[in-house]
């Protein structure tokens, strides 16, 4: 056996051993009971290489920011990281955009629980024609110089009026300073931190990578080779999938956003009374599809993603699928986030 990604050529060097617990659906995304690994598909090394995709989709994307909202749901020893103060593989922090109460600009903020959020300890540059540009600020790495650098990128050389907030003790010196030294004289104010967080109406801002859409279709490959054993992963009509994951090249559409959702449902008493994902793949006349949608819930309907894997290799066609729910707990169990459930189709098909 070798990994799946050594081809088509140029791809893996086949050189590393293979891992015996891959996880096809995204470690960062949960632990959950009953789950399984892939097993003697992918080698070590792909898995290294991968790292940067994971990474990406745990912390810069609609995803990071329902894993906030949860609760961190990572490895345990692994470095936090707040995704709305530090960029990702360059790519800018996650924005939560809303107005600032009592006044007339808008503000960042940033999830204190599942229901509340409070300002981010910031900088609001307000532009003589009302509209404000907002820079995080982070103690002992932001300071006069790199806030300077802030207003120039963005248009706010000479601003109206410079506001801020801070969440802590220790930032309120370093940022007062940087406010009076920024701000035209009588316009600078420190707001007051709301340390409780209130409930508000927000715009999340995520910038949909390449990186990202390259982990969306990692999953759903590595999915449809968990549960479709009669594969092998190295037929050829694969391999188009294979490259976008491994180089980011296409020259097919790989992944796209539907506008439907599951045409499935839980198996009897097991409707998602919590946070979920739902993943499931199909294989047809028609070729080889996966969905999923992440952090599914009562009152929150997430992007669904296809991604579209491939014609279908068969010699005999007939529909086969399969489908499967993981449902968080109200709070972990033994070191699990959840529980999969497998999902039943409708009149055996998945989706049209």
């Amino acid at each position: 056996m070798t990994c799946v990604y050594t081809t088509p050529t140029g791809l893996c060097p086949g050189t590393d051993p293979l891992s015996k617990r891959e996880h096809y659906l995204s470690r960062a995304l949960g632990n959950f009971r009953g789950d399984e690994r892939l097993v003697n598909k992918i080698c070590d090394g792909c898995q290294r290489r991968f790292r940067d995709l994971e990474d990406v989709l745990a912390h810069n994307s609609p995803e990071a920011f329902f894993r906030e909202m949860v609760g961190q749901i990572g490895r345990r020893n692994h470095a936090k990281k707040n995704i709305f103060y530090e960029p990702t593989m360059g790519l800018a922090p996650l924005s939560v955009i809303a107005r600032s109460p009592g006044n007339d600009f808008d503000m960042l903020w940033e999830p204190i629980d599942q229901t509340h959020c409070r300002p981010m300890s910031q900088f609001v540059f307000i532009r003589k024609d009302g509209s404000s540009a907002q820079m995080p600020f982070r103690l002992g790495k932001d300071s006069l110089e790199t806030a300077r650098l802030f207003m120039k990128r963005n248009n706010c050389e000479k601003p109206a009026s410079v506001a801020g907030t801070w969440n802590s003790p220790e930032e309120c010196g370093p940022m007062n300073a940087v406010i009076d030294a920024l701000s035209p004289k009588g316009t600078d104010g420190t707001l007051a931190p709301l340390k409780d967080g209130v409930g508000i109406e927000a715009e999340m801002k995520s910038f949909i990578s390449e990186k990202y859409v390259r982990a969306i279709a990692k999953i759903g490959f590595h999915f449809f080779l968990k549960f479709f054993p009669r594969f092998t992963g190295m037929e050829p009509e694969f391999d188009d999938v294979k490259r976008f994951i491994y180089l980011g090249s296409a020259s097919r559409e790989i992944v796209r956003r539907v506008p439907q959702t599951f045409a499935i449902e839980f198996q009897r008493g097991a409707r998602p009374k919590n946070w979920c994902h739902l993943l499931s793949a199909q294989c047809d006349d028609r070729g080889i599809e996966a969905r999923m949608q992440f952090f599914a819930g009562p009152a929150v309907n997430p992007i669904v993603w296809s991604v579209l894997i491939g014609k279908n290799p068969s010699r005999i066609i007939y529909t086969e699928n399969a489908g499967y729910g993981y449902l968080f707990f109200k709070t972990m169990e033994n070191g699990f986030h959840g529980k999969r459930l497998e999902l039943k189709a409708i009149r055996n098909v998945l989706y049209r």
